[in-house]
């Protein structure tokens, strides 16, 4: 039986830290698409890139409290971008680019820093209304 062990190990599991920031994204990524028309989303790309910004916020900020490396908080991203856009693996090394994107165009990075303030909030203040705050933003850019 060991032979067996050796030659196939066990995937090692997300660490646990990695898989409870994932969980915690999941709840509030639920949260703050409760008020979003998905169909509007899926057709007009540049909201999509807002809303991407915008859970990345999100990520950053848990990531720091959680004490998550860089390499850790983009993995956490990409998760979140696998389990809500679909995006297959192979699309990942652009993942690069989407970031640098968040930080330089302006409408993005309004969506990444609402994110990280918001989910502050719904985080350390249990506000549960803040999560809705994306759909508010959506109407106005």
């Amino acid at each position: 039986m060991d032979i067996l062990k050796k030659l196939f190990p066990k995937k090692d599991p997300l660490p646990a830290t990695i898989e409870t920031a994932c969980s915690i994204i999941d709840r509030f990524a639920m949260a703050s698409s409760a008020n979003i028309d998905r169909e509007d989303l899926a057709r007009y790309p540049a909201r999509q890139f807002n809303v991407m910004a915008f859970h990345y916020g999100a990520i950053e900020y848990l990531s720091q409290r959680l004490g998550l490396d860089e390499t850790q908080t983009l993995g956490v991203f990409v998760v979140f971008m696998k389990t809500y856009f679909s995006m297959p693996i192979t699309e990942t090394g652009s993942i690069s680019e989407r970031l640098q994107g968040f930080r330089d165009k302006p409408d993005e990075r309004r969506f990444f820093e609402a994110g990280l303030d918001v989910f502050r909030r719904w985080d350390e203040q249990d506000d549960q209304q803040a999560p809705l705050q994306l759909g508010e933003l959506l109407k106005k850019y």
